[in-house]
C-alpha cells in the first residue's frame, strides 16, 4: 500500500472511496475547463464576466420582468456571496435596473434594461454555440447518458444532504 495513505494523519481510503474522490476530481477538472473556455471567450468578445452571464440568465429564465435579488441570488450557479455588489456594477452601466419591491420596501428587484437584453440575446447566442463546440465529441447519445447520470448524482446529493440535515436536527 501506498505510505501516504497509511500515514496516520490520513485515514485510509478503500477502494470505493478512492473512486468516489477520482470522480469529484474529473468533475471538478471539466467543470473548470469548460468554465475557462467559455469565461475567457464571454471576456474577449463581450467585456463581460461569467457570473454576469449568470446573472442576465436567471433575470431571462425568470421571466424577463421584475424580480427580486434574493430569487437572483438563490438561483445562480456563480458565487453569490458578493451579489450586491455584482448588480450594483450592472446598474451603473446600465445594464440592468433596480427599485425598491412595491410589496416590501425593504427589500429590491430588478430587471434588464433593454441594453441589457440585447448583450445577453448576443451572449446566449455565442454561449450556445461554444458550449455546443466544447462538447462537440460527444455523440448525442453520450451527452444523455451523461446527463442522466448527472442528474441522477444531483438527486443523491439532494438525498444525502436531506439525512444529514435530518440526523442532525433530531
Amino acid at each position: 500500500m501506498d505510505a501516504a495513505i497509511e500515514s496516520p494523519s490520513r485515514p485510509v481510503a478503500n477502494c470505493s472511496e478512492r473512486l468516489s474522490l477520482r470522480l469529484w476530481l474529473q468533475l471538478m477538472k471539466c467543470t473548470k475547463t469548460l468554465e475557462a473556455v467559455v469565461g475567457s471567450r464571454l471576456r474577449r468578445e463581450y467585456n463581460q464576466s461569467l457570473a454576469r452571464f449568470d446573472v442576465f440568465s436567471q433575470l431571462y429564465r425568470l421571466g424577463g420582468d421584475w424580480v427580486s435579488i434574493g430569487e437572483v441570488a438563490g438561483n445562480v450557479m456563480a458565487a453569490s456571496h458578493n451579489i450586491t455588489a455584482l448588480l450594483d456594477r450592472m446598474v451603473a452601466e446600465g445594464l440592468i435596473e433596480r427599485r425598491a419591491s412595491p410589496d416590501d420596501r425593504r427589500s429590491h428587484q430588478v430587471r434588464m434594461t433593454a441594453e441589457g437584453r440585447s448583450l445577453f440575446d448576443g451572449m446566449a447566442n455565442d454561449h450556445l454555440r461554444w458550449v455546443n463546440e466544447a462538447l462537440d465529441g460527444f455523440d448525442q447519445d453520450s451527452k444523455r447518458a451523461l446527463i442522466s447520470l448527472l442528474v441522477e448524482m444531483r438527486d443523491i446529493f439532494g438525498a444525502n444532504a436531506l439525512g444529514a440535515h435530518q440526523e442532525k436536527t433530531e
